[in-house]
């Protein structure tokens, strides 16, 4: 025979779902797959280029003068102004078409024991990622100066090797025929380029959405009509006082469309009024560490412009408006007014201060 418990003894039924975490073990010791969090903390990587080259029948006084006195540096480099290789100061080295190095010298050791050293930042047209040179002369037997020239970048173009590893070579050449010969070494203005580039603060992927919407068009490009896609035709301003200009897309890749990078890029032409035909341009994007990126553009076909004057002047001047844009573009990312697709706000400037 069963006994029925007292009411006080009998089990009271809960009168709703249990208050907080009360299987907190359930999510802590079984958390479902894919929830480990793994996640990027750092992309960085460093490069370093070394190059040299063995000037005969000079002294370190002599090599040390070619490479700092701002007269002889333009005879085998670069235009150099009178704040050239002063530390503290920041100068330019000027090849005149357009295309120069900004600098700013940080140590600059006349030959004292047998050595000499020379050391600066430079960014390329003022806007690029900024890297360090090294310059180190050394007495040897001969008598023989080594030069030696060290290149220093974090997170380089992917071509930076290339580029910059095959100029050096090239430089510390001009360096030593001057110095030999006595006559000019300077290149002469290039069939290829202007070549502009730029860090932004963003992942390739954000970026590039963001700079190719219409509205940033507008806003970094001082685009008139169109848009980037294949085929596409882009209308722009080159200035104020400098005409238009019109991009044609002959190739758009998007993200993850093409081997081996997957970055997204295109190729096009550039029509101006007056040309004798269009430059082929190539607009790509990069990583340059985690959650940033560098953006570069890269002309060729002037030699069809011949001995035409305008050559070279108008190599300048796209070289002047793609750092000019680069650096709004720059702005517009940066800026967080900006609104959907990447365009600015609405109290933001134009291309121009005074153009609003």
């Amino acid at each position: 025979m069963s006994v029925e418990p007292l009411a006080s003894e009998r089990p009271t039924p809960e009168s709703g779902p249990p208050q907080g975490p009360a299987f907190a073990h359930e999510v802590v010791d079984f958390p479902p797959l894919g929830s480990a969090g793994g996640h990027p903390v750092a992309h960085r990587r460093w490069e370093e280029l070394v190059s040299d080259v063995h000037v005969r029948g000079h002294s370190l006084d002599d090599v040390w003068n070619a490479l700092t006195d701002p007269y002889v540096v333009s005879q085998w480099f670069a235009d150099a102004d009178e704040s050239w290789a002063v530390p503290g100061r920041e100068s330019t080295l000027d090849f005149n078409d357009g295309e120069f190095f900004w600098c700013r010298t940080v140590a600059a050791e006349p030959p004292h024991g047998g050595r000499a050293v020379l050391e600066h930042l430079w960014r390329w047209v003022g806007v690029g990622p900024a890297t360090t040179v090294r310059w180190e002369l050394s007495e040897a037997p001969g008598p023989v100066v080594a030069v030696r020239a060290v290149e220093r970048a974090t997170n380089p173009p992917s071509d930076w090797r290339s580029w910059n590893g095959m100029g050096w070579p090239g430089i510390l050449d001009q360096l030593a025929e001057h110095l030999r010969t006595g006559r000019r070494q300077r290149w002469p203005w290039r069939r290829m380029g202007p070549y502009v580039q730029t860090e932004l603060p963003l992942g390739t992927f954000e970026a590039w959405t963001a700079l190719s919407s219409v509205p940033a068009l507008q806003f970094w490009l001082g685009r008139s009509a169109g848009n980037l896609d294949e085929g596409g035709r882009v209308e722009f301003t080159l200035g104020d006082a400098s005409g238009v200009a019109a991009l044609t897309v002959t190739r758009h890749i998007e993200a993850n469309q093409s081997f081996p990078s997957f970055q997204p890029r295109l190729e096009f032409d550039l029509h101006r009024p007056g040309w004798p035909g269009p430059l082929g341009g190539h607009l790509w994007i990069e990583p340059a560490g985690l959650g940033r990126s560098i953006l570069q553009v890269f002309h060729s076909g002037w030699e069809q412009f011949g001995q035409l004057a305008e050559a070279p002047v108008d190599r300048a001047l796209l070289t002047s408006f793609w750092a000019s844009a680069f650096g709004r573009l720059s702005f517009l990312v940066s800026d967080p007014t900006r609104g959907e697709g990447g365009a600015a706000g609405s109290d933001g400037p134009g291309p121009h201060s005074w153009s609003r």
